[in-house]
């Protein structure tokens, strides 16, 4: 795989490992959340910033408010936080795609549980919602590109494309990640040494919490 930055596209009939006909079925139209084959999965929660820059744990800003991510029954969303006082000043977090902070995080620890590292091959997805009937814009890159593809991502349109990849993942499908266009974190699936590494980071907010399937049935 040639070595641009960032990910460059795919043809609308390039099968994607296999998952194109699931993509272009748009049964998920926000977002592909894979139903199986991963050891262990979890969620990457967005950052939040205070008026000042300072970041906000999740868990921080809703201990203020009297609330507790356990107790909420549905996933991660801007709809956690409506009615506290105060929420207007803060800065995130990003709904519907992944921000560069986290992302950059994510992809060191991705680079470390595969075979490639850095250099991993990926396929990534928009999701249908972006242009309803159409084969789903697809992309090819390194990992390590993925940043650079966020770069780009930001504030662009009209290129069969409007945000970061709703969908991506290893080529050869040790993992697999998921923004749905609803929420306000990440989605991730892969081994069980992966998803602990990504929970035990003290610079991600990563915790368990029900999946899009188990919430919505």
């Amino acid at each position: 795989m040639t070595r641009t930055s960032p990910w460059t596209p795919l043809p609308g009939a390039h099968p994607l490992g296999g998952l194109r006909p699931v993509l272009d079925a748009g049964d998920a139209v926000l977002g592909h959340e894979p139903g199986g084959g991963y050891e262990d999965r979890c969620w990457v929660l967005h950052t939040i910033h205070d008026e000042h820059g300072r970041r906000l744990r999740w868990r921080e800003m809703l201990a203020g408010a009297g609330r507790r991510l356990e107790d909420w029954p549905k996933t991660p969303s801007y709809l956690l936080f409506q009615g506290i006082e105060g929420r207007q000043d803060h800065e995130g977090p990003s709904d519907g795609e992944i921000d560069r902070a986290c992302l950059v995080r994510l992809v060191a620890l991705l680079a470390r549980h595969g075979a490639d590292g850095p250099d991993t091959p990926c396929y990534a997805a928009q999701a249908p919602i972006e242009d309803l009937g159409a084969p789903v814009p697809a992309r090819a890159g390194r990992l390590a590109d993925a940043p650079a593809h966020h770069d780009r991502c930001s504030g662009r349109s009209g290129e069969g494309w409007l945000q970061f990849p709703a969908n991506w993942w290893a080529v050869d499908g040790s993992w697999f990640v998921l923004t749905d266009w609803d929420l306000c974190a990440t989605e991730v699936f892969g081994s069980a040494a992966l998803i602990a590494s990504l929970l035990a980071d003290e610079e991600l907010e990563a915790v368990r919490h029900p999946s899009i399937a188990e919430t919505w049935g």
